[in-house]
């Protein structure tokens, strides 16, 4: 019997594998920025954060990934 390389939510399980460190990381470069920041631009850059962080998980992900 042939196996498949699919899993189900392979996304969600590289992105679990793969967050915290990476979240740690970009907080740490977002820092200073969201202390200096007024209440709009933290929410602001709070986004950003977040979709880099994303951003940073797909990086890791092999080309040849199906999700």
């Amino acid at each position: 019997m042939a196996t498949s390389s699919f899993v189900e939510d392979g996304f969600e399980r590289l992105f679990a594998a793969l967050e915290p460190q990476i979240r740690l990381e970009v907080e740490t470069e977002y820092t200073e920025r969201l202390t200096n920041a007024s209440w709009f631009l933290r929410w602001r850059l709070r986004r950003e954060l977040e979709r880099e962080i994303e951003r940073r998980v797909r990086s890791q992900a092999s080309p040849l990934s199906l999700f």
